[in-house]
């Protein structure tokens, strides 16, 4: 009976409201045994971050954390990071609402050109999702990255690769991003919200899609407020295989800025834009 009432309370789920700005409305369905705490907000520059402690009857469990970054364009990326600091693996799902009638455009069209690197060895991870353009709006959908940290040399940190999700659907107007999140695991992922394409037109975009899907680093997938998590150099340790940090001269997107030399784009625009952010 004891185990029928805890799988019982695992699996019963709420869902709350998390952002609704402008005709856009996120929500996240998690376990009912996990409540979210009152948000704790801090604003500096471009950013207002929202932190929520996640707790189990009283109990810390991790915390969850929103930062919405305005840029100069205009342009709105929301960074999500949650936190598992428990023992206790759970599920959740963030929603993305008001996507009727979306129009999508995948940059996963085929996979990835992945060639091995002597100094960095083979980077997994996928493009972002897409573009979605619905209700007036065109989003950028990242994708979802698992992670557990990692020690490095010189009592660095590093993020494992776990688990990378490139894979959503939208239904009814509705996508959802599910994940399991085991103990002591970080979950990243974003979104970018502008009011015109990202692309002058479909096949600016489709330039882009197969030059980023060819050349692996250049194209950066995993961003997160403090700048892109990118592969770092593999050692001895078997680890570092899939360990990802911040390097300086990835964050500054080198990539974007000969790109919007030649091919000017807001997508370009706002990654060099959200870089000068993150090095703030």
């Amino acid at each position: 009976m004891a185990m029928i009432i805890f799988t019982a309370v695992m699996f019963l789920t709420n869902e709350e409201t998390i952002y609704d700005e402008d005709g856009v409305t996120l929500t996240i369905k998690k376990p009912t045994f996990i409540t979210l705490g009152e948000p704790e907000i801090t604003e500096q520059d471009t950013d207002i971050t929202t932190v929520r402690d996640m707790t189990f009857v009283g109990l810390d469990v991790g915390t969850y954390t929103m930062t919405e970054r305005t840029l100069e364009n205009d342009v709105t990326i929301l960074f999500d990071e949650l936190h598992n600091s428990s023992w206790l693996p759970f599920a959740i799902t963030l929603i993305h609402k008001e996507l009727e009638n979306a129009e999508t455009n995948s940059w996963n069209p085929r996979p990835v050109t992945n060639e091995a690197d002597d100094v960095f060895g083979e980077d997994p991870t996928s493009n972002p999702f897409g573009t979605i353009a619905a209700g007036g709006k065109h989003f950028l959908q990242g994708n979802l990255y698992v992670s557990r940290i990692i020690p490095q040399d010189n009592d660095g940190q590093a993020h494992e690769l776990r688990t990378e999700n490139p894979n959503f659907t939208i239904e009814e107007g509705i996508m959802e991003k599910s994940f399991w999140l085991p103990p002591k695991h970080y979950l990243h992922t974003w979104v970018m919200i502008a009011d015109e394409p990202f692309f002058e037109s479909k096949e600016a975009e489709e330039d882009w899609i197969e030059f980023a899907l060819d050349n692996r680093y250049q194209q950066l997938n995993w961003l997160t407020p403090e700048g892109p998590l990118v592969k770092l150099p593999i050692t001895d340790d078997p680890r570092t295989q899939l360990a990802y940090g911040y390097i300086d001269e990835r964050t500054a997107d080198p990539a974007s800025q000969e790109w919007n030399e030649t091919s000017p784009s807001l997508y370009f625009e706002t990654m060099l834009l959200n870089a000068e952010a993150s090095q703030n």
